[in-house]
């Protein structure tokens, strides 16, 4: 445990390391740590193991088939792996190199299919990607010249044990180039879709469900050449593409969805809640759901391991880890190549070879946050699904999340030249600046990639859905926890740091209705703002069942699934999240408080913000009220409140306050907003701040 500490000593999350928080977790969870060590001695011996029966075919071939036991054996001493019985430094040299080309290409080979793996690294040389285009053609040409190199050997061979090695070093090469070489070629490797059902004579009382989440989707981002899949969806639905987040981070948002009540309300207001706070099934809609029959669960990848905080209802979950444990053991993983690059393979291959990846390898892979593989989702879905009960399931997508990254074939489409090369696979938080426009639109051209990849495996879960039968009696929804800023500007990075323009607060929210259930409900795109707050409505009254009294969104929908008219005068609310490290995103002048790295402890496993911290954090955020087009900010201060007002639709990048020009709208929004929140007990108003009754921290954090 000592030598996994000291590898682990530098390790980061999203680019922020604590020794102390590392010594804490290799002290806390050493059973674990010892678990992941050895899964990584076994994949990085299998991985040296499969390299070595690969060089040694190569080295055979290029020895002119020189073996003991031979016709040429008689006439001269040459081994079995090509160097002679006697020293010779020349040749183990040569050996040696031959080993370590077979290596760096095989290497290269594993990167260039998941090259979000290797981020860090590959962000870090300009060298990385010429080198990952070569290993594209000559790891399946060395492959195919050790097999060779066996094939001939093993005839020849007088010794059993030789033969049986070079059968097996053939078996090896022909295995890898056919299971992870070939299925990259257009059409191979496609899961084939189940047998189509046939559909029942009359309906269940509910119809499924399937709520479709894309973290960090812009509904500008669709489109019907790059996202053919989520267009389709789209023009097939009642279509909002102004829905409006609460706030957007993906726990607090996806929180707010399902319970319809904003995060003051339910409690859920930072990315780390407490096991408290976390007790949700009495509002949320998964629960209520449940209780009426259907069968619930929750599907994701990386930017989903907020579900497995949270007590929400759901009876299923398929969603990663991702605590200090898990945190501390994906970074010795990290630091392990060979065994990264075989875990991926074996993670991302057939599904037949998924058990050969040892626990808890296969949590940590689906939790690594540079590492999204979306097909994954449609397996779990499809082996979960009851066609005997109705059933929810929330299917979250983490791609399109920073740091941006996709694997083969997507990824080789989001290259700008004149952009910085550490940009090349993905926005590593330690290498490349997005300084120039080339820049920018390599950052855009990253996400827009990693969109395509989400849209193709949605396409394939749609697919298997339709052709089980399932997808004619379920109503699918379409949406996302938030959008993201792209550099638009100096602090449009990611979300949740500010509210600055509307690119994080704007998602798509689509409802697609199967005409069986609704014969009169027609395809249609409304332009009006809605809230996240309104799924869980709409859905109650799509499904025609009662509504809990506690809930603050709207019906979007009747129960004939026609459009309602949302109130002309309807103000939407948002606020930022907690700070978790100082970003260029993270508002200048703000009220200041620890990273998270000070903020957080761990509680029953899991990591959470501590109670006593959360005042401050109310204090600071800013919050946002909007009456189209209208838009007032509230950015608190240590030296007081600036409250500033832009017209969206006039000044999107939201240069210019007009307050002084539209004084009577300022007013309405400041008091609508001061409700919003002052209608909580808990909360306490001091001149313009909105603080927490009673304060639990000193002054000078204010």
């Amino acid at each position: 445990m000592s030598a996994v500490s000291f590898v682990l000593v530098r390790t980061s999350y999203a680019g922020v390391s604590d020794e102390g928080a590392v010594q804490a977790g290799v002290a806390a969870f050493p059973d674990y740590l010892r678990r992941v060590t050895w899964a990584i001695v076994m994949l990085s011996a299998t991985e040296v193991l499969a390299l070595f029966a690969t060089t040694s075919g190569l080295v055979a071939l290029l020895a002119g088939l020189r073996w003991p036991g031979g016709a040429e054996a008689r006439n001269d001493s040459v081994t079995a792996l090509g160097a002679p019985a006697g020293p010779s430094l020349t040749v183990l040299v040569r050996w040696l190199a031959m080993a370590m080309l077979v290596h760096l290409v095989a290497w290269g080979a594993e990167a260039r299919r998941h090259p979000g793996l290797f981020l860090p690294l590959l962000s870090a040389s300009r060298a990385a990607a010429p080198w990952l285009s070569l290993s594209q053609f000559l790891w399946p040409a060395i492959l195919v010249a050790s097999a060779v190199g066996w094939a001939r050997f093993v005839p020849k061979s007088r010794h059993a044990a030789e033969a049986l090695a070079g059968a097996l070093g053939a078996m090896i090469a022909v295995a890898w180039l056919a299971v992870f070489e070939l299925r990259e070629l257009p059409g191979a490797g496609a899961a084939p879709l189940a047998a189509r059902v046939e559909r029942p004579a009359t309906l269940r009382r509910y119809p499924n469900v399937l709520l479709l989440g894309v973290d960090s989707l812009r509904p500008d981002k669709i489109d019907p050449v790059a996202t053919p899949h989520l267009a389709r969806l789209c023009r097939e639905s009642v279509y909002f593409p102004n829905a409006l987040v609460t706030l957007p981070r993906t726990a607090p948002s996806w929180t707010a969805l399902l319970t319809s009540l904003p995060p003051l309300a339910n409690g859920v207001e930072t990315m780390f809640p407490t096991a408290a706070r976390s007790q949700l099934a009495a509002l949320a809609m998964p629960a209520h759901l449940a209780s009426l029959g259907y069968a619930t669960t929750v599907i994701s990848e990386y930017a989903g391991e907020s579900f497995g905080r949270m007590s929400l209802g759901f009876q299923r979950q398929s969603v990663p880890r991702v605590e200090l444990e898990q945190i501390l053991g994906q970074g010795f993983l990290g630091r392990q190549p060979l065994a990264l690059g075989l875990a991926g393979l074996l993670y991302t291959g057939p599904r037949a070879l998924l058990p050969l990846l040892p626990a808890p390898l296969p949590e940590l892979m689906r939790g690594l946050a540079s590492f999204s593989h979306p097909s994954v989702l449609a397996d779990d879905l499809t082996s979960q699904v009851d066609p005997a009960r109705p059933w929810f399931a929330l299917v979250f997508y983490s791609q399109p999340h920073f740091p941006y990254t996709s694997s083969s074939p997507f990824d080789g489409t989001s290259t700008v030249a004149a952009a910085d090369p550490a940009l090349r696979f993905g926005k590593d938080v330690t290498h490349g600046d997005v300084r120039t426009a080339a820049d920018r639109a390599q950052i855009d051209a990253l996400y827009r990639t990693a969109l395509a990849q989400t849209d193709a495996a949605l396409g394939d879960l749609l697919a298997r859905l339709d052709s089980s039968g399932h997808l004619e009696d379920t109503i699918v929804v379409l949406t996302a926890d938030h959008g993201e800023g792209l550099y638009e500007c100096p602090t449009c990075i990611g979300h949740g740091d500010n509210l600055h323009g509307m690119m994080s607060l704007r998602v798509p929210l689509a409802f697609r209705l199967p005409r069986r259930r609704f014969p009169s409900a027609e395809p249609t795109t409304i332009a009006a703002y809605v809230s996240q707050l309104d799924v869980y409505p709409t859905l109650l009254t799509l499904l025609d069942t009662a509504r809990p009294p506690v809930q603050e969104g709207i019906a979007l929908l009747t129960g004939h699934g026609a459009p309602v008219t949302p109130p002309a005068d309807r103000i939407f609310f948002a606020e930022t999240g907690e700070w978790l490290w100082p970003t260029p995103a993270v508002p200048s002048g703000r009220i200041a408080y620890p990273p998270i790295t000070g903020l957080a402890r761990i509680e029953q496993g899991r990591i959470v913000i501590e109670e006593p911290f959360l005042p401050v954090i109310r204090a600071a955020k800013h919050r946002m009220a909007f009456l189209p087009p209208f838009k007032l900010l509230y950015a608190p201060k240590k030296g007081g409140v600036e409250w500033r007002l832009y017209d969206i639709e006039r000044d999107p990048s939201e240069e210019h306050d007009v307050t002084g020009r539209h004084p009577d709208v300022a007013e309405r929004l400041r008091a609508a907003l001061r409700h919003s929140v002052l209608r909580f007990s808990h909360m306490l108003p001091v001149e313009d701040f909105f603080l927490t009754r009673p304060a639990a921290l000193p002054e000078e954090y204010y």
